[in-house]
C-alpha cells in the first residue's frame, strides 16, 4: 500500500471525526501480539490506530509490510501533520516521538523530550491522545519491557477513555503490562485476540459509540443517573449526586460500554445485583489520578515565593501544618513535602512540617502510604529530586522513608467530614471542577475556615473561588494560588437534608479550652486512630461527649427531635446504646481496652453484625479523653 495519504488535507471539513482512536503501545515481543491483534480486528470498525513500538533508528522496520499480511485496513508510515481517518493503521517512525494534536499527527525529535536521558515514546503519544480525544482514546498496552505507557494509561483513564492491557501471561515479555496494571486504572486485560473482539463490540455498541458525542451525555436521563447515585450511596457509602451531570454521564457511559450493556436501564439493573461493578464505578467516578508537580509553572512560584515565604515568616521550632485533601495516590502530597524539605534546608531554619493528605479512596490511600511509583515518573521530577528522595526498587522507584513520615494518610471525604483547622496551607486540586457549584461554595468555605489567616489555597488550573473570591487575594493567578485575607466564619450555602455531617462538636466541659490548646488533641486523636482507617472511629471526653468522628458514622449515629445533645451513648442507635455504655464504663474504670464482637446493629436479622472498640488514653494530649 502507498506510504502518502490520499485524500488527507490540513481540515477536517468534509470528515466526520467523532470516531474512536485506538493507540498501541509494544516493545519486545510485541511483534506476535500485534499480528494476532489486527488478525482479529474487523476491518470497517471506523476506529483509527496508531502503533507506537520501541524501534532503533539504525535499523529499517518491517512492521508495514508485516501487518499488511494480517489485515486489509490501509497502513502508513507516518509523516509530520497527517490527518488521522478512520479504519487505518498508523506507524511510528523509528527515532521518533509522535504527538496527536486534535487530528494531526506531528514527529518530533526524541531528543526534545528528552529531559532526564529517558525516552517514553508510549506515554507521550497516549497522554496527547487523551489530550485530544478525551472519552473517545483507547489505550493498549502490549509485550515489552520496562514501564513505558504506564503514564499514558492514566491520562486516558483520567480523560474517560478506556485503558486496557495485554494478559501477562500471553505476553512474551511481562513487564510492560504487569506495570499497566499495577496502577489500578486498567479496565480490561485480556489476550490480543481477545482485546481486538471487545473493542470490535464496543465501537458497535447499541449505545452508538462510535458515533459518540459530548451532546449526548447532556442528555442522559438525570432520574436515571440519580438511581445510580443512590445505588452507590446505599452500597457504597459515597454520595455521588451533587457531582456534575456531565462527569456521571461520561463515566457511566464508559462503563456501560466495558460490562456489554445495550442501554442505561440494563446497566441499572447490572449495578443492582453486582457488588463487584458497584466497587468498579465507585473507584472509576472517584478519579484517583494525579502526578508529581502537575502545572510546572505553578510548583515554580511555590517553590520560590510561598513556601520559602510561610518558613521565613514560622516561629523557631513551630511546625507548619499543610492539608493535601483528595490526594489520590499521593504524588501532590509528596511534591509539597519535597519542596518543604529543600527549603527548610536551604534557609537553615528550625522549622518542621506536617503534610495530612486525605482522601476517600482507601485503594489509593493504600498505594499512597507506600510511596511507591513507576520509574515513568522521571517525566515530572528532575534528576536532582529523584537520587535525593527516591530508592530505585528494580523498575519503580519508591519515596525515601524519612519523607515518607513527614506524610499522615487518611480517609475522607471533603464533602461531608470534618477538616482540620489551623492549617498553614491547604491543596485542593482538580476535585471541584466535578462538582455542582452549590457543593463546590460548600467545600470552599469549609476550607476557608481550615486556614489560618493569611493561609495559602492552591487549587487546580480550572478551578476557581466563585463567591468567595473576596475573601482571598490572588498571589498567582494562572496557578490559582490565594491567600486567606481574614479571620471569619463564612456562612454555608442552604442545602437540602443531607447524611449525618461529622463535624467538631466541643462539649461545655471544653468550650473555654483555647483552640490552640484543643487542636492538638485532635491531632494526637487522629494520628491514634490511624490504624483503625476502615472502621468508624468517634472522640469522646470522660463525660462521653462527642468531640470528632473521624470516618463514616451514619449506620450508627441516630438524631432524634427535640434538645440537642452529644452525648455519645444518647446518639447511637438503640441497639448499640447498652454495650457502648458498658464498654465506656470499664474503659475509664479499668484504662484498658474493651472489645465486644457480635453486637446487632438494628432489631433485624439481616442486618450484618459490627465489633465494637473502647481505648481509654492517658497521655499528655489525651488524658481527658476516650
Amino acid at each position: 500500500m502507498d506510504d502518502s495519504q490520499s485524500g488527507a488535507v490540513d481540515s477536517l471539513t468534509e470528515q466526520e471525526d467523532n470516531f474512536f482512536v485506538v493507540g498501541i503501545g509494544a516493545s519486545a515481543g510485541g511483534l506476535r501480539a500485534l499480528e494476532e491483534f489486527f488478525e482479529n480486528m474487523s476491518t470497517d470498525s471506523g476506529a483509527a490506530f496508531v502503533v507506537i513500538q520501541h524501534l532503533s533508528p539504525d535499523f529499517k522496520s518491517l512492521m508495514k509490510e508485516l501487518l499488511e499480511r494480517r489485515t486489509r485496513m490501509a497502513i502508513y508510515r507516518v509523516t509530520d501533520g497527517m490527518v488521522l481517518e478512520s479504519d487505518s493503521i498508523y506507524l511510528i517512525p523509528p527515532g521518533k516521538n509522535l504527538i496527536l494534536d486534535n487530528n494531526h499527527l506531528h514527529l518530533l525529535e526524541q531528543e526534545e523530550r528528552n529531559r532526564h536521558g529517558l525516552n517514553f515514546p508510549i506515554d507521550i503519544f497516549l497522554e496527547s491522545l487523551a489530550r485530544s480525544y478525551a472519552e473517545r482514546a483507547i489505550g493498549i498496552i502490549l509485550s515489552g519491557t520496562g514501564s513505558d505507557g504506564t503514564n499514558g494509561l492514566r491520562a486516558i483513564n483520567e480523560a474517560g477513555g478506556l485503558a486496557m492491557v495485554q494478559d501477562p501471561i500471553t505476553a512474551e515479555f511481562d513487564g510492560m503490562p504487569r506495570t499497566a496494571i499495577a496502577t489500578g486504572v486498567v479496565d480490561q486485560v485480556l489476550s490480543p485476540q481477545a482485546l481486538a473482539q471487545v473493542i470490535n463490540q464496543l465501537v458497535r455498541s447499541p449505545l452508538e459509540a462510535g458515533r459518540y458525542n459530548r451532546n449526548q451525555l447532556a442528555s442522559f436521563d438525570a432520574f436515571k443517573l440519580q438511581r445510580i447515585a443512590s445505588i452507590l450511596a446505599k452500597h457504597e457509602q459515597v454520595d455521588f449526586s451533587h457531582y456534575k451531570t456531565s462527569t456521571l454521564s461520561r463515566r457511566i457511559h464508559r462503563r456501560c460500554l466495558i460490562s456489554g450493556c445495550n442501554n442505561l436501564e440494563d446497566y441499572i439493573h447490572f449495578l443492582e445485583i453486582s457488588q463487584e461493578e458497584r466497587g468498579i464505578l465507585r473507584h472509576d467516578l472517584l478519579i484517583s489520578v494525579t502526578q508529581f508537580f502537575r502545572d510546572s509553572v505553578a510548583w515554580k512560584f511555590l517553590e520560590n515565593h510561598v513556601i520559602p515565604k510561610l518558613i521565613e515568616q514560622a516561629q523557631p521550632g513551630e511546625e507548619l501544618r499543610l492539608w493535601v485533601t483528595a490526594c489520590a495516590t499521593g504524588e501532590e502530597a509528596y511534591s509539597l513535602a519535597m519542596v518543604l524539605d529543600e527549603a527548610v534546608e536551604k534557609l537553615e531554619k528550625q522549622v518542621r512540617f506536617k503534610i495530612f493528605a486525605t482522601d476517600i479512596d482507601k485503594v489509593a490511600l493504600e498505594k499512597a502510604t507506600q510511596g511507591i511509583y513507576p520509574e515513568t515518573i522521571a517525566h515530572n521530577i528532575n534528576p536532582e529530586r529523584l537520587q535525593r528522595y527516591f530508592i530505585r526498587k528494580e523498575k519503580s522507584f519508591q519515596v525515601i522513608r524519612k519523607l515518607r513520615e513527614k506524610l499522615l494518610f487518611a480517609p475522607q471525604d471533603l464533602t461531608k467530614d470534618a477538616g482540620f483547622t489551623r492549617m498553614n496551607m491547604i491543596t485542593c486540586r482538580n476535585v471541584l471542577i466535578y462538582m455542582q457549584p452549590e457543593l463546590q461554595q460548600q467545600v470552599l468555605r469549609n476550607l476557608h475556615f481550615s486556614l489560618v489567616s493569611k493561609g495559602i489555597l492552591f487549587l487546580g488550573e480550572a478551578e476557581t473561588l466563585g463567591s468567595i473570591e473576596e475573601e482571598f487575594k490572588v498571589l498567582h493567578q494562572k496557578g490559582k494560588i490565594f491567600q486567606k485575607r481574614r479571620d471569619v466564619r463564612l456562612r454555608l450555602p442552604v442545602r437540602g437534608v443531607e447524611k449525618i455531617s461529622k463535624t467538631l462538636l466541643p462539649p461545655p466541659t471544653v468550650r473555654n479550652i483555647p483552640e490552640s490548646s484543643f487542636e492538638p488533641i485532635i491531632d494526637e486523636a487522629f494520628s491514634t486512630f490511624l490504624a483503625e482507617q476502615k472502621a468508624t472511629c468517634f472522640l469522646v471526653d470522660r463525660n462521653n461527649k462527642l468531640l470528632h468522628i473521624f470516618n463514616d458514622a451514619v449506620e450508627v449515629l441516630k438524631f432524634s427531635v427535640g434538645r440537642a445533645t452529644t452525648d455519645i451513648t444518647k446518639l447511637v442507635v438503640p441497639s448499640l446504646r447498652l454495650p457502648l455504655n458498658t464498654a465506656l464504663h470499664r474503659a475509664k474504670r479499668e484504662r484498658t481496652p474493651v472489645f465486644y464482637t457480635g453486637i446487632q446493629l438494628f432489631d433485624n436479622n439481616n442486618n450484618p453484625s459490627i465489633n465494637l472498640k473502647v481505648t481509654y488514653h492517658e497521655t499528655n494530649k489525651l488524658s481527658r479523653w476516650v
